[in-house]
């Protein structure tokens, strides 16, 4: 008989609870860590995330034609650079060899002062999409900061995560996460 009297006050109570929060004002956000499971989209049917402080201005720069752009990135394809960095897992730290190459960029850079620089940060597909997202931006303004060495170079890069939603591999096992685990460079 006690059951009976608690259950429905119970039910009662937990429903006023559940309505409360629908009647709030607040524009609160609670991100769930949900371990592998899928997770909604971070801002709205946004699938990737664009840092944007410098975006403005980095529109505003001169940019290289385009014939000449290709013509520069060709010869530093030619030269043995690499367009890709890889990092470990969960890593975000720019490696001695990764180094290397980045000056590689760096002289690029300095002998081509139009060229403008984006770098695509990704993650494999372990974790959520916005650690993933987190993840992929930290590994691009590593190597970010590692070209920056003066302020012309430093204002024409600008930086952009794709998380897990770009993957170069659809393997599902290491040799496909280290291929996704990358920061891209892509001259304009």
């Amino acid at each position: 008989m006690k059951i009976l009297v608690i259950l429905p006050l119970v039910t009662v109570l937990s429903a006023c609870s559940v309505l409360d929060r629908f009647k709030s004002n607040k524009s609160t956000v609670v991100v769930k860590d949900m371990g592998q499971e899928e997770v909604g989209p971070v801002v709205g049917e946004q699938a990737s995330f664009e840092w944007k402080e410098l975006g403005s201005l980095f529109s505003k720069l001169e940019v290289m034609p385009e014939e000449s752009r290709r013509k520069a990135v060709k010869e530093l394809e030619v030269s043995g650079a690499s367009f890709i960095l890889y990092f470990s897992y969960d890593g975000t730290k720019v490696s001695k060899k990764d180094s290397q190459e980045i000056a590689k960029h760096i002289q690029f850079m300095q002998d081509n002062p139009t060229v403008r620089l984006r770098l695509e940060g990704h993650a494999d597909a372990r974790g959520t999409r916005e650690y993933n997202l987190a993840l992929g931006e930290n590994r691009a303004l590593n190597v970010k900061r590692a070209i920056g060495i003066n302020e012309d170079i430093n204002k024409r890069i600008e930086v952009i995560s794709y998380g897990e939603e770009s993957p170069q591999s659809e393997m599902d096992n290491e040799i496909g996460w280290q291929k996704n685990r990358r920061v891209e460079f892509i001259y304009q």
